[in-house]
C-alpha cells in the first residue's frame, strides 16, 4: 500500500502531463481529523484549491444561439442553429448557493447554508425542479458531521428551505447524487479519526444499503447514478491504483472494492456522469496538452466519441461534468489550468451541439462532484 502523499501524486500524474513535487504541502499528518484531510486533497488533486463552486442547472427549456469560446474547440460539432439548455444555473460558492438564469446570467436567488457549515457539493435531485447538496462544518476545527439535504425550486427559480435527508456524526461528507426519477439517492461520507473508514450509502424506492471504504483515505468526490439505481459510478484509489468503478447496487458484499467493477480503459476522472440507461460513461482527460472529454462504453471501456478538447497546461487542468436526469444533456466546466475561471458548456448528446453559456465563469476550486444539470 502506498503512503497518501504517493497515491496523491500518482493521482496528479493521472491528470496532469507533469507536476512538481516540491510544489505540495505536507500531507502526511496521521492525526488530522478527516474533514481538514478531506479539504487539503481538494487542494492537491487538480481539480481543487480554495472555495466551493458547484454548478447546477436546472431542466426547463431555454434556446441559446452556439457561441464557442475562443482557444476551445467542440470535436465533430454539428451546424445547428440553437440547442436546448435548461433555464437555470446554481453556483455553489461554499457559504452558499446562486441562482443565475442561464440565458441573462442574471442572479435570481441565493441559497444560505446553515449556520457553521459550507456547501460541499451540489447535484441533481432527481427531477427538473428538485436538488440535492451536501455540508460540512465550516471550520476545520469543528468536530466532522456530515449532513445531506434536498430543496426545489420553483418556476421562476426561488429555491425552497432546506429539507434535511441525513446527518452521519463524526464523518465528512464527500459526495452525494440522486437516481433520475428522485425517489433514491446516493451519499458518500468518511469517518474522520477512527474506523470504520466511511461509506457509500443508497437510500430511497431503489433499496437501502451501504458499502464501505476500504481504506480509510480512499474514497469518491463523485457519485452518478443510473435511472434504475443498479449502477453507481464512481472514482477512487481502488487495487494498485486511481480508478474508474461501477458499483452494482445489489452486491451483498460489504465493501467499495468489492461491490464494484473497474473500468481499467478508461481515463481517471475526478468527476463522472453515467447515461440513464448505463451504457455511456463520460469522462475527462488530458495528454499532451489537451484536454478531452469523451464518452465511453461501460461494457468494453472502449471510447465511443470525443464531444470536446481543449489546451491545458503542465500544472493541472479542470474539468467537471454531469448530465441531466434524462441523460440528453451534459454540462461541463473546463479550464485550461486550475488557477482559471471555468468556461460552462452544454452539449445536446443526442445532436452534438454545443453552446458556451453565458453564465459568469466560476473557478471549480474544488474537486469532485460540483457539476450536474
Amino acid at each position: 500500500m502506498n503512503t497518501l502523499e504517493d497515491r496523491l501524486r500518482d493521482a496528479y500524474r493521472a491528470v496532469a502531463d507533469t507536476v512538481d513535487p516540491a510544489t505540495i504541502p505536507d500531507l502526511a499528518v496521521p492525526a488530522e481529523p478527516r474533514a481538514a484531510l478531506s479539504r487539503r486533497m481538494r487542494f492537491v488533486i487538480p481539480l481543487a484549491a480554495a472555495a466551493a463552486v458547484t454548478v447546477v442547472v436546472t431542466m426547463s427549456t431555454l434556446f441559446v444561439g452556439m457561441s464557442p469560446r475562443l482557444h476551445t474547440r467542440t470535436v465533430k460539432a454539428r451546424a445547428v442553429p440553437a440547442v436546448s439548455v435548461p433555464e437555470f444555473t446554481l453556483v455553489d460558492q461554499g457559504s452558499s448557493l446562486k441562482v443565475y438564469n442561464t440565458s441573462t446570467g442574471a442572479r435570481v436567488a441565493t441559497v444560505t447554508a446553515p449556520a457553521g457549515l459550507q456547501f460541499e457539493g451540489v447535484a441533481s435531485g432527481g427531477t427538473s425542479q428538485t436538488f440535492l447538496a451536501d455540508a460540512n462544518p465550516a471550520s476545520t476545527t469543528a468536530p466532522c458531521h456530515a449532513y445531506f439535504y434536498r430543496f426545489e425550486l420553483a418556476a421562476s427559480g426561488k429555491p425552497s428551505a432546506l429539507t434535511l435527508l441525513r446527518s452521519i456524526a463524526g464523518s465528512a461528507a464527500t459526495a452525494v447524487a440522486a437516481i433520475p426519477g428522485g425517489k433514491t439517492y446516493t451519499y458518500s461520507a468518511v469517518h474522520c479519526v477512527t474506523a470504520p473508514n466511511g461509506l457509500i450509502g443508497i437510500s430511497g424506492q431503489a433499496g437501502n444499503h451501504t458499502w464501505a471504504y476500504d481504506q480509510g483515505d480512499d474514497y469518491t468526490f463523485s457519485l452518478a447514478a443510473t435511472a434504475d439505481g443498479d449502477t453507481l459510478a464512481l472514482s477512487l484509489f481502488a487495487g494498485s491504483d486511481w480508478s474508474d468503478l461501477l458499483l452494482n447496487t445489489h452486491s451483498s458484499a460489504a465493501t467499495v472494492d468489492k461491490a464494484s467493477r473497474i473500468l481499467p480503459t478508461v481515463p481517471y476522472a475526478q468527476t463522472l456522469a453515467i447515461s440513464p440507461d448505463g451504457r455511456t460513461l463520460y469522462a475527462c482527460a488530458s495528454s499532451g496538452g489537451t484536454g478531452t472529454l469523451a464518452a465511453y462504453s461501460t461494457a468494453t471501456g472502449a471510447q465511443i466519441r470525443v464531444l470536446h478538447q481543449w489546451p491545458v497546461h503542465s500544472r493541472g487542468f479542470a474539468c467537471q461534468i454531469s448530465t441531466d436526469p434524462t441523460g440528453r444533456f451534459l454540462l461541463a466546466a473546463v479550464a485550461s489550468n486550475i488557477q482559471q475561471p471555468s468556461t460552462l458548456i452544454g452539449f445536446d448528446l443526442r445532436t452534438g451541439a454545443s453552446l458556451t453559456l453565458p453564465v459568469d465563469h466560476p473557478a471549480l476550486h474544488f474537486q469532485g462532484s460540483q457539476l450536474a444539470w
